[in-house]
C-alpha cells in the first residue's frame, strides 16, 4: 500500500467511523459500512497530494472537495443512465446514500464523500487518449507506437488524434504503473475486457466533446471497471485538461500547454535536487525506503500548494458552469 506521511495520514479520518476504516490509498480513504445484512464502501476524498507514486507532506486546500463534486457531477448530470457504482439514497430523491448515513454518523463531511457499491476492479488502469503525449509519448517518437498500436509518424507532443487511443497499465499498490499493449489487456480480460474498452471509450469521447464546448481539452484521462463505471470519473487527479485557447498557442509555441491539475507541483518536485545523485522525484524510487524518507521530509512552497488549489477550483468552474459552493449546496448536500 501507499507509504503516507504521518502528519497527513490522518487529517481527514471521520472520528465516529473509525471501526469501519477498511484501507487508506494516496488520497481516499474507504470505509466499510453496514447496509442491512451486506455492506457499502464510502469513499472520502481527503487533500492529500502525490505525485510519481510518492505521498507529499502535504495538503492542498479543497483538493478533496473538488475530485468529490466532479465525479458526483458525471455520474449524475452527465451520465445517469450508464452503469457506476453510486449508491441512491433511499431517503433523499436525487441524493447519494452518504445523506441517508449521516443521519447516524452525523460528523460524515459529505462535501468529501460518496457511498458506493462494492463491484469488480480489475488490475488495470483504462487510460485513453485524445491527444498523443504524457508517459507514452516516448516510445512513440522512438517506434512510432503507443499502446502497442502504430500512430502516424512525426506528430508533435499533444498533437489532437482521430478518436481516442486506449493504452492501458497495471496498477501497482506501490511502486510505479507499468504501460503495456492493449492487446495485452484484451488477451487477460476476453469478452468482458473488450466490452470495457467500447464502455470506456464512449464515456470519454462523450466527455471530451461537452468539455470541448465549453472551451477545454481532456487531453487524456483514466478509469477503473469493467462492466460498472467505478473509483473518481474525469477529475484533475485522473485526467489532464487545458484550454483550447492555451492548447492551440502551446502547439505554435512548442511547449507543454497549462494543465489544469497538480503540475505545480509535479515541475516543483522535477528541479528537487535529491542525495542520490539525481534531480527530481521522479527519478527515485517509491519502493526505496531511503527515498520514501527524503521524499517525506520535503517542504512543499506554500505558493506552490495555492496554485495548485486555484487550478483546482478553476477547472470546476469551467467544466460544471458552477461555483463549488453552490455545486455541493445544491447537489451534493441536499436533503430534502
Amino acid at each position: 500500500m501507499a507509504k503516507i506521511p504521518k502528519n497527513v495520514k490522518n487529517a481527514a479520518l471521520i472520528p465516529s467511523l473509525m471501526e469501519y476504516l477498511f484501507s487508506q490509498g494516496k488520497v481516499r480513504d474507504t470505509y466499510k459500512l453496514p447496509f442491512g445484512e451486506k455492506f457499502l464502501l464510502l469513499l472520502l476524498a481527503s487533500d492529500r497530494l502525490s505525485i510519481f507514486d510518492f505521498v507529499l507532506n502535504a495538503l492542498v486546500p479543497r483538493k478533496g472537495e473538488v475530485l468529490t463534486a466532479l465525479t458526483h457531477f458525471w455520474l449524475t448530470k452527465i451520465f445517469p443512465e450508464l452503469p457506476n457504482h453510486l449508491k441512491k439514497s433511499g431517503m433523499f430523491p436525487g441524493g447519494n446514500y452518504a445523506l441517508d448515513y449521516k443521519e447516524t454518523f452525523s460528523d460524515i463531511p459529505l462535501e468529501r464523500c460518496l457511498a458506493v457499491n462494492s463491484v469488480n476492479i480489475p488490475d488495470y488502469e483504462m487510460i485513453y487518449r485524445h491527444h498523443i503525449g504524457g508517459s507514452v509519448f516516448k516510445k512513440y517518437q522512438e517506434t512510432g507506437m503507443a499502446g502497442g498500436q502504430k500512430l502516424e509518424k512525426g506528430l508533435p507532443k499533444w498533437s489532437a488524434l482521430s478518436k481516442p487511443l486506449f493504452t492501458p497499465s497495471t496498477k501497482a499498490d506501490e511502486g510505479h504503473d507499468i504501460n503495456i499493449d492493449a492487446e495485452v489487456y484484451l488477451k487477460a480480460m476476453g469478452a468482458k475486457g473488450k466490452a470495457a474498452v467500447e464502455m470506456f471509450e464512449t464515456i470519454y469521447t462523450a466527455a471530451y466533446n461537452y468539455a470541448k464546448k465549453r472551451g477545454i481539452l481532456i487531453l487524456d484521462t483514466k478509469f477503473e471497471g469493467d462492466e460498472v463505471i467505478a473509483d473518481e470519473v474525469i477529475t484533475p487527479d485522473s485526467s489532464r485538461f487545458t484550454t483550447i485557447d492555451d492548447w492551440e498557442k502551446a502547439m505554435t509555441e512548442g511547449r507543454d500547454p497549462i494543465f489544469y491539475d497538480k503540475e505545480p507541483v509535479r515541475q516543483w518536485g522535477k528541479a528537487i535536487e535529491t542525495p542520490f545523485g539525481s534531480t527530481g522525484i521522479h527519478k527515485l524510487d517509491p519502493e526505496n525506503a531511503d527515498h520514501v524518507k527524503f521524499v517525506h521530509e520535503l517542504e512543499v512552497p506554500a505558493e506552490i500548494i495555492e496554485e495548485t488549489t486555484n487550478r483546482y477550483l478553476d477547472i470546476f468552474q469551467k467544466i460544471t458552469d458552477s461555483d463549488l459552493d453552490d455545486y455541493q449546496k445544491n447537489n451534493q448536500l441536499k436533503v430534502a
